[in-house]
Parts: C-alpha cells; structure tokens; sequence
C-alpha cells in the first residue's frame, strides 16, 4: 500500500507545485511593470530682463517653451542691454538677455557682488546694418566715414567730422545736411557700434538716439537726410542697407546672411542669455530648463523668423557642454 500512496503523494505535491507556478507566471503576465516616480512639472513664473534687440525672439521662444510646459509664466522687460546685469545684480531678473558681452566693470562688480562670474550663453547671431533713406543715393560706407559721421574723437583715421551728404560722394545731395541717428546708451546695439565702427571713440551730442530698432528705422525711412544703425532683423523695405568695409582700401561687403555666417561683415555679433548661478549649488529648475530650451533643435529653428542666424552645431554643442558644466540637472 505505501508503494502505491507514494507516488498518490507525490503527484499531489506536483500539483500544487504547478498551480503555484502557474499563478506566479500569470502574475508576471499581469502585474504593471515598475515606473520611476515622473519628475516633477516645470513651472512658475521666469522674468527675462535686457536687450530690446532679442527681445522678440525671446518672446517666440517663450511661446514655444510654454507650448511644452503650459504652467509657465514668463515676463519680457526690454529697456536695453545694460539693464540685464543690474537686474541680476538685483535678483529682479532670472535671465538676461544682452546683445554684447558684459562690459568689464559690469562683470566686475557683478563679481565683487557675489564672488563668481555670472554664466553667460550665447544663442544666436546677429549683425548691425548700416541704412539711409531709400532715396540716398549712397551704396556704401567705410569704417573712417562711419566715425567722421557718428564721433567727436575720430579714432578711425578720419581728419575731420562729415556732416553734408556731398562730402560722401553722394550724386545729387550737394547740401544736404547728414542727420545721424542710433541706439541710446542703455542699448548694446549702441555700445558694439561704438566699439566696433567707430574704434572705441565717443558719440557726437548732436547724434538723435531711440529706444528701441523700430523707431530708428522709422526715423531713417520718413528723412532723406538720415543715416542709421539697427540689427539685422529690424531691417525692412523701408529703408536701404549699406555695405560696409572695415578699411578704405577693402571691399565693401552687404549685410546678408551668407556674409554674416562664412564672416566676410564685420559688423557681426553673438546674441547671450546670463543667469546667476552659484557654482555649488543646484541650479533653479525653470531657468535652467529655458536655456537647454533654446539650445535645441526646436528653438534654433525658430531664430530665422526673427532674422537672425542660429548657432552653427559645434558652437551649439559647446554651449550645452557649458551649461551642464555650471548648471547640471
């Protein structure tokens, strides 16, 4: 009998054994995987002080960043370049956007402030366009009669100020008086013209200065007599580009894209955002998800709309190699 309960016994266990694999197999059919904890949304509000120039491609970016993350708020404020260090200085801008490098005393105190540099990346590309009336007979200008218009120091080699349109060769404009006009001095538009065109000299008091690109263009488009300044971007129908050549003895080269990038204008810039952030400490989520942002594919797809040229992919790639280095997720 016991041979025969034996192998009763141990099909019985068998059984149980199978059963239980089975319900373990179909519990691995069954059960929802593991997920990771999903990260936390990005949101809250983001203040962007500085340049008037960017201003309009950072206020695209923002409606496209928010497109991905809707629980975003973010604020423009544009008075110029100048003010973004100031508003980082003060902890009333998030990010500042500049259409120049900070100037020396700026980085300076921004540092004696807080014992570290602020972190700057550049986003795009830009060029300043020299424009007259479409009626100027003008086609184009150099470096020496830029300064001999716009400067009270003459630092670019020319031997006396020009105020009359003849004394450029300008057919047709015998008298005329040439009135200069550009960017105030908040602007950055203003400092690189300054710096660039016109050898680090010092403004004329009786150049006309704007707020802001529009109304140059506008000042220049409404006078016969006017000469002006702005980006590339703000450049419309209504007036007409000059080109430029840095020396008398080069070629003149006009203010298109092609010249801007393969850097035959020189009259050419890199566009930045700065942020404040402390070298040991976590960086705030929302900036630091807007700068890898307009970094991206995405983002720089959308900087030709505004005018302006994107970052080639090694100067990209550069600048996101920066921001993980300062500001790691």
């Amino acid at each position: 009998m016991s041979t025969l309960r034996r192998p009763a016994a141990a099909c019985r266990a068998t059984a149980r054994a199978l059963r239980t694999w089975a319900i373990a197999g179909l519990w691995l059919l069954v059960a929802p995987p593991t997920i990771a904890a999903a990260p936390d949304p990005i949101a809250g509000a983001l203040t962007i002080v500085g340049s008037d120039t960017i201003s309009g491609l950072v206020l695209r970016w923002s409606d496209s960043f928010r497109q991905q993350h809707p629980d975003v708020r973010v604020q423009i404020q544009a008075p110029g370049s100048a003010s973004a260090p100031i508003a980082l200085l003060e902890g009333a801008a998030d990010i500042g956007m500049m259409s120049r490098p900070m100037s020396e005393d700026e980085a300076e105190t921004f540092r004696r402030r807080f014992g570290y540099a602020a972190t700057r990346v550049a986003v795009a590309h830009d060029a300043i366009v020299v424009f007259v009336n479409p009626d100027n007979p003008l086609e184009a200008i150099t470096r020496r009669q830029l300064d001999a218009i716009y400067s009270s120091s003459l630092r670019c080699g020319a031997e006396t100020a020009v105020t009359r349109w003849d004394a450029l060769g300008a057919a047709g404009e015998p008298a005329a008086h040439i009135l200069a006009t550009g960017r105030n001095s908040a602007s950055g538009t203003s400092e690189f013209f300054r710096e660039v065109a016109l050898c680090g000299g010092v403004y004329r008091p009786d150049v006309v200065v704007w707020p802001g690109h529009g109304a140059t263009v506008a000042a220049v488009a409404g006078n016969r007599e006017a000469i002006g300044y702005a980006g590339i971007g703000y450049v419309n129908g209504l007036v007409k580009p000059l080109a430029y050549a840095p020396d008398d003895d080069a070629p003149a080269v006009a203010p298109v894209m092609e010249n801007v990038m393969n850097g035959d204008y020189a009259l050419s810039r890199l566009l930045y955002l700065y942020v404040n952030q402390p070298p040991e400490r976590a960086p705030a989520p929302l900036p630091a998800a807007f700068l890898s942002y307009v970094l991206s594919e995405r983002a720089q797809a959308l900087i030709a709309q505004e005018g302006f040229l994107p970052l080639a992919p090694a100067e990209r790639e550069a600048e996101t190699h920066l921001i993980r280095a300062t500001m790691p997720p």
